[in-house]
C-alpha cells in the first residue's frame, strides 16, 4: 500500500512538472498558440527576456534628441537650407510614422524565421544603422541626400519601434486591472529620459565652431549609427516573444473593420485626428533663432535638453497626479496654457521682453519652449493608454499601429500645411537675416491660435478609462463612422506620401540641371555620371541608383527598367572600384561590360 501511494505521488509530481514545462514552452515555442497566464518574467520589463525593449525605447529617445540640434544647425549654417526645406526634412522624418500600419500587418500575419516581432525588430535597426552610416560616410550631404538618408533611417527606426510597442502591448495584457498601462508608461518614461541624455550630448559634443573641440555632423551621424550595434544587438539574443495566433491579413482586416465601427473607437479618434491636424508648426522659427537672434549651437542644444527634461517631468507628473483625471480636462487646460505660452513668441519677435521687462532673449526663448514641452508630456499618455485598451487579441501589431498612424498622419498633414503657409508671407532666410519680420509675426500668431479650435470637439473624447471601458463593452457602433475613419486614414496617407515623394524628388533634382536634361534624352548612365562627379555623392551607389531609377520611372515604361538596373549595377561597381583605386577614370559604355 505505501508503495502504491508513493507511485501515485510520483505520477502526480511528474504530471505537474510536465504541465509546468508545457506552460513554459507556450511562451518560447515557435508554433502559434494562445496564452492564458503569464510567466514571472513578463512582470518586469527589466528582466533579461525583456531588457531589449527598454533599451530600444532609450535609443529612440537618445538618438532623436542627439541628432535634432546638430541637424538644425547643419541645415541652416552649413548648407543654407530655407525654412521650407527644413520643414520638408521634418515632414520626411514624420511620414514613416505613418507606415506603422504596414509593419503591424506584416508582423501579425507574416512571421520571419519563426518570429512575428523579433525579426522585424532587428531588420528595422539594420536599416536605420545602414542609412545613417551612409550619410556619415558622405561627410557633407546636401539637402536632397540628407532628406533621403533621414527618410530611410526613420523608416527603419519606426519598424523597430512598432515591434517594441507591440511587444509591450502583448505583455500589458498580463498586468493586473488596476495597473493596466504601467509598463507602457515605464517605457515611454525611459524614452523621454533618453531624450534628456541625448539633448545633453548634443550640447557637449556639437560645438566645435564655438568651443574649438567636439564632433562634426558626420561624426554625430556615425555615432547614432553604431550605438544600436553596441548596446542593443547583444541583448536581442535573450529577447522572448509571446507567441499568439497568427492571423491572415484578411482576418485582421475583418477585426479592424469591426473595431473602427465602434463608437468607442471612431469618436475619440476623430478628436485625436482633429487635435493633431491643427498643431501646425511655425517652420521659420529655427531660422529666426539662429539667423536673426544669433543663438549659438550650444544654447539651442540647451533648449532641447531642458525641453526633453520637462517632457519627461510631464510624463512623471501625469503618472503620479493625473493618471485617474479626466482626459477631457487635461486636453482643455493644457491646450489653453500652451496657446498662451506660444503667444510669447510674439513678445520675442517684437523684443518686448528686453524693451519692457529687461529680460534677455536667452531665458525668454527657453521659457516659452520648455513649458510647452512639459504640457506636451502631460498630454501624451492618455491617448497611448486608450490605444492599448482598444487592441483585440491576435491583431495587436496591426491595430495599435493603425491607431497611432491615425494620430501621426494628422501631424504629417499639419506639417504640410506649415509648408504651404511659408508661401503666404515672406519668411525666407534672407528676410530673417535682414530683420524683416512682418511675415514671421503673422505666422507665429496664426500657428498659436489654431490649436484652440479642436477643443470644440473635446466631447468626442471619453472622460476617462472607465468611460472608455464602458463604451467598449456596449459594442455600440456605426457603419458610417467606420467608413469615415478609413476614408480619412487612407486619404491622408495618400496625400502625405505623394507630397513627400514629389518633395524628395525635387530636392534630389535641385541644382542638377545638366543631369536632368541628359536624363530626359534617355541617356541614363550619362546622367548618373554627371551626378556622380559631385564629390559629395560619388562614393554612394545608393544615391546614384535612386536618381537613375527615378529618371527611368518617369521616362520609360516598367518593362524597360530591369535591364537598366542590371547595367547600373555594373556602372556603380565601376564607380566604386575607380574611387577605391584613387582614380577618376572615364567609364566605358555599360553595353560593353562582360
Amino acid at each position: 500500500m505505501p508503495q502504491t501511494q508513493q507511485t501515485q505521488e510520483d505520477d502526480e509530481e511528474l504530471q505537474l512538472l510536465q504541465k509546468n514545462k508545457a506552460k513554459a514552452n507556450s511562451y518560447s515555442a515557435i508554433k502559434p498558440h494562445k496564452t492564458t497566464s503569464a510567466p514571472a518574467w513578463t512582470q518586469s520589463i527589466y528582466n533579461k527576456q525583456n531588457i531589449a525593449i527598454p533599451i530600444s525605447y532609450f535609443l529612440v529617445g537618445f538618438s532623436t534628441a542627439l541628432l535634432a540640434t546638430p541637424l538644425s544647425v547643419y541645415m541652416i549654417k552649413e548648407i543654407n537650407a530655407q525654412p521650407k526645406q527644413q520643414n520638408t526634412i521634418a515632414i520626411l522624418m514624420s511620414v514613416p510614422w505613418s507606415f506603422k500600419l504596414v509593419y503591424g500587418f506584416l508582423s501579425d500575419s507574416l512571421p520571419l524565421f519563426g518570429y512575428r516581432r523579433k525579426s522585424y525588430f532587428c531588420i528595422g535597426y539594420l536599416i536605420y544603422c545602414l542609412s545613417l552610416g551612409i550619410l556619415g560616410c558622405i561627410g557633407k550631404p546636401n539637402v536632397g541626400q540628407l532628406s533621403l538618408g533621414i527618410f530611410t533611417a526613420t523608416i527603419g527606426q519606426i519598424m523597430a519601434d512598432v515591434m517594441a510597442d507591440t511587444m509591450i502591448v502583448e505583455r500589458s495584457r498580463h498586468e493586473p486591472e488596476h495597473k493596466k498601462g504601467t509598463a507602457q508608461a515605464q517605457v515611454y518614461s525611459i524614452r523621454f529620459f533618453g531624450s534628456i541624455v541625448g539633448s545633453a550630448g548634443a550640447i557637449v559634443l556639437y560645438n566645435k565652431s564655438e568651443w574649438g573641440w567636439g564632433l562634426s555632423f558626420a561624426q554625430i551621424l556615425m555615432m547614432c549609427s553604431l550605438l544600436p550595434i553596441a548596446l542593443l544587438f547583444p541583448t536581442v539574443i535573450h529577447l522572448f516573444e509571446l507567441k499568439g495566433e497568427v492571423k491572415s491579413v484578411r482576418h485582421q482586416m475583418a477585426d479592424i473593420w469591426k473595431m473602427v465601427q465602434l463608437r468607442a473607437v471612431w469618436r475619440p479618434m476623430a478628436f485625436i485626428y482633429t487635435f493633431n491636424l491643427f498643431q501646425i508648426p511655425n517652420v521659420a522659427w529655427a531660422s529666426y533663432l539662429q539667423l536673426t537672434l544669433k543663438f549659438p549651437a550650444w544654447f539651442l542644444g540647451l533648449i532641447g535638453f531642458i525641453g526633453s527634461l520637462m517632457t519627461f517631468s510631464g510624463i512623471v507628473v501625469y503618472k503620479k497626479y493625473f493618471f485617474k483625471s479626466s482626459w477631457r480636462a487635461i486636453y482643455v487646460w493644457s491646450s489653453v496654457i500652451t496657446t498662451l505660452f506660444s503667444a510669447m513668441q510674439l513678445a520675442l519677435i517684437f523684443q518686448i521682453n528686453e524693451r519692457v521687462f529687461g529680460i534677455s532673449n536667452y531665458p525668454f526663448a527657453m521659457g516659452d519652449d520648455v513649458l510647452q514641452q512639459f504640457l506636451a508630456g502631460i498630454q501624451f499618455l492618455p491617448s497611448c493608454v486608450m490605444y492599448m485598451q482598444l487592441c483585440p487579441a491576435g491583431s495587436e501589431g496591426a491595430t495599435y499601429s493603425m491607431l497611432t498612424t491615425f494620430g501621426n498622419i494628422a501631424l504629417a498633414v499639419a506639417g504640410s500645411v506649415g509648408n504651404v503657409m511659408t508661401g503666404i508671407w515672406d519668411v525666407s532666410n534672407t528676410a530673417l537675416q535682414d530683420w524683416h519680420l512682418e511675415g514671421l509675426w503673422k505666422l507665429a500668431l496664426l500657428t498659436s491660435i489654431l490649436p484652440l479650435f479642436p477643443l470644440l470637439f473635446v466631447g468626442l473624447l471619453p472622460k476617462d478609462k472607465e468611460e472608455q471601458r464602458r463604451l467598449q463593452k456596449s459594442k455600440d457602433g456605426n457603419k458610417w463612422g467606420g467608413v469615415l475613419f478609413l476614408l480619412v486614414l487612407v486619404g491622408s496617407l495618400i496625400l502625405v506620401m505623394v507630397q513627400s515623394l514629389v518633395t524628395l524628388l525635387d530636392e534630389l533634382e535641385e541644382g542638377d540641371g545638366e543631369a536632368l536634361e541628359t536624363c530626359s534624352t534617355g541617356n541614363w548612365f550619362e546622367a548618373a555620371r554627371i551626378t556622380s562627379n559631385d564629390s559629395s555623392t560619388s562614393s554612394s551607389f545608393f544615391f546614384i541608383l535612386f536618381r537613375a531609377l527615378a529618371c527611368m520611372a518617369i521616362e520609360k515604361p516598367p518593362s524597360d527598367i530591369i535591364p537598366h538596373v542590371i547595367s547600373m549595377r555594373w556602372y556603380a561597381n565601376s564607380i566604386l572600384s575607380s574611387s577605391s583605386s584613387g582614380s577618376s577614370s572615364q567609364v566605358d559604355d555599360p553595353g560593353s561590360a562582360p
